[in-house]
């Protein structure tokens, strides 16, 4: 066997063990919701059907996609994330957000905001997928402005344009891909308003990522970068922090499900509150954030 897929066997031997025994019939019905995660993980396979093979072969070229799409995922990437709170800050300063409420906080902002970005972030990487040309550029971007006149906030608006602007033109540099060299120039040219999570969507939709797991890993890096904010903003210790992100994975995938269920233009966003704390932002008395 090959050094480089050794690793697999161990690892994978106890989930392979449990498929078996599903597949030959020994366990019960329990087992159902186990049996739709493999599946998910594994594409293509029969009902009943996994081999060890199919398992521990990981082609080279997945590998290095996979290590890109963490690289453009990390919530540190030098796009600006930092500077901005999204309204959060407001809802700080107001007293309406505390660190005891903040898990169910997000939890409410995945299955609001959340949604919606994940759904132009899914749209966009397929879009990517299909066929990278010109007319796809023109869609990409009148996606783009509805998605603008979504985001209620002048702050937050410009803070993800600023985001996504950055995004593309770092990708586009780093990757040196010709459809992203092409459309970052004309974004330049045009000073069009591009948008962080369609940004995403197209650069992983370039790379042929899938889009399911572009849209979750844009939820991830955003909800990393809120909760680094809200470290600054509350007593909130790492441990917590981290514990908060662990939690919040099953919520990611929902949203993604959700936002991917329906075309982005009808996917509905409601956060009353955080529209009205991001409006306010820019009269604080004083402020550590840009939004």
């Amino acid at each position: 066997m090959d050094r480089r897929r050794a690793w697999y066997c161990p690892r994978e031997a106890p989930f392979l063990g449990l498929w078996a025994s599903i597949g030959n019939g020994q366990t019960g019905c329990q087992h159902k919701s186990f049996m739709g995660w493999i599946k998910r993980f594994y594409p293509g396979t029969g009902d009943h059907q996994l081999s060890l093979r199919q398992v521990q072969t990981v082609s080279e070229g997945s590998l290095s996609t996979l290590l890109r799409l963490q690289q453009f995922a990390d919530s540190s990437l030098p796009i600006g994330s930092a500077a901005h709170s999204f309204g959060i800050e407001s809802l700080v300063d107001a007293g309406r957000l505390t660190a005891e409420g903040l898990e169910a906080f997000l939890r409410d902002y995945l299955a609001e905001a959340g949604k919606l970005e994940a759904a132009y972030c899914f749209a966009s990487c397929e879009l990517a997928r299909a066929a990278p040309s010109e007319t796809v550029i023109v869609e990409w971007l009148r996606w783009n402005t509805e998605l603008a006149a979504r985001k209620l906030a002048r702050e937050s608006r410009e803070g993800s344009a600023a985001m996504g602007r950055r995004f593309l033109q770092l990708a586009a540099h780093v990757s040196g891909a010709e459809f992203l060299l092409r459309v970052s120039a004309q974004i330049a040219e045009s000073s069009a308003e591009v948008h962080l999570a369609a940004c995403f969507g197209l650069v992983a939709g370039s790379l042929g990522l899938d889009s399911r797991l572009a849209a979750a890993a844009y939820l991830q890096q955003s909800l990393t970068t809120l909760v680094g904010c809200c470290q600054r903003l509350l007593p909130l210790g790492q441990t917590r922090a981290q514990e908060i992100l662990w939690a919040l994975k099953p919520y990611i995938l929902d949203a993604v499900e959700r936002g991917r269920a329906i075309p982005a233009a009808r996917a509905s966003c409601f956060t009353p509150l955080l529209d009205v704390a991001s409006s306010r932002h820019a009269n604080l008395y004083s402020r550590l954030f840009m939004s």
